[in-house]
């Protein structure tokens, strides 16, 4: 997938490795913990799997971009 333009973090994960790497080590309804979220590929790929995923990030700008990219993953 194509890089969002408005998702300027530096070291954006593939959502499809984050959810193979979600169902090898993880149960269905399980919550995956992501202390560094980022851009919210994690969280992203943990909805996509059935899971739900709790994530900390201290960078006002990256929150933002998760909140909508995650946002978008549910619609």
């Amino acid at each position: 997938p194509i890089k969002e333009v408005y998702n300027t973090h530096l070291t954006v994960k593939p959502v499809p490795l984050l959810t193979h790497l979600i169902q090898l080590f993880t149960c269905a309804g399980q919550i995956v913990l992501d202390p560094f979220l980022g851009s919210g590929a994690t969280a992203i790929a943990a909805l996509q799997t059935g899971r739900s995923c709790l994530g900390i990030e201290i960078n006002p700008e990256y929150v933002a971009i998760s909140e909508r990219r995650i946002k978008e993953a549910r619609t």
